[in-house]
């Protein structure tokens, strides 16, 4: 496939407007040359990495800007931590919400979906995560992934995840939906005809939802968003869990 560096800002000039579907926070972006907005997006760095890595553009999708005339093996060896980029959608969720995305990786790993409680600024004047989440799909399945900030400090931890087989540049469709079901926080992840659930009192119900790929050369085709049904009363939530 043909490539174009994006421009300095990361992103190209010519892009068309994302299409915006019914509902008000409902929104779909297809990453092809041409065909989405960056006006759309907030590129956010980590705080773990002291740079901006903007996504690079290819004909029918976009990815982390990785080290050109290299090979997968050593971007994952010896790289790692210079191959980071990520993106939300600029408008602030509520749950209900389903974000949908299409992905891969060419190596090992690891394109994500990425749900933040919110966003700051940096002292260099840069979107940046604190608390958030990352769904990261890799050649071993998924892993869900907690970050939290405190005293200007950021640690992780791993929360769920479900092993299944993905292969290299191969797309995935991942669906990760967030909602409050009889008073219980829950994100659900969706992939290729298998799903598991994790429950936690500090997923946000307010949030900014995007994209994130690190750890190799990570592709992402499309990105889709319905969101804002009310929270699952208990006959509603008792009925979809099968209980009488």
């Amino acid at each position: 496939m043909a490539e174009s560096n994006l421009l300095t800002s990361g992103f190209a000039a010519a892009a068309t407007l994302a299409t915006l579907v019914a509902g008000a926070a409902d929104f779909t972006c297809d990453f092809s040359k041409g065909k989405w907005n960056p006006a759309d997006w907030r590129e956010v760095c980590s705080v773990r990495w002291d740079y901006k890595n903007p996504f690079q553009q290819f004909d029918d999708h976009i990815m982390n800007r990785c080290p050109e005339g290299v090979s997968d093996e050593e971007v994952y060896k010896k790289h790692v931590s210079s191959v980071y980029s990520s993106m939300v959608y600029a408008k602030k969720l509520k749950t209900k919400a389903e974000i949908t995305c299409t992905m891969s990786f060419d190596h090992l790993m690891a394109p994500e979906i990425v749900i933040a409680n919110d966003l700051f600024t940096d002292e260099k004047g840069r979107s940046v995560y604190h608390d958030h989440f990352e769904v990261v799909i890799f050649n071993e399945g998924f892993n869900v992934w907690r970050y939290q900030w405190k005293d200007g400090k950021t640690t992780w931890r791993k929360v769920a995840f479900l092993r299944m087989p993905f292969e290299p540049k191969t797309p995935y469709t991942v669906k990760v939906t967030l909602e409050k079901r009889k008073g219980t926080k829950e994100l659900t992840v969706s992939c290729n005809g298998r799903t598991f659930g994790y429950a936690d009192d500090l997923l946000p119900e307010t949030f900014y939802a995007g994209i994130c790929g690190c750890e190799g050369r990570c592709r992402f085709y499309d990105f889709k968003v319905k969101a804002g049904e009310a929270e699952l009363t208990d006959a509603q939530a008792a009925a979809a869990d099968g209980e009488h």
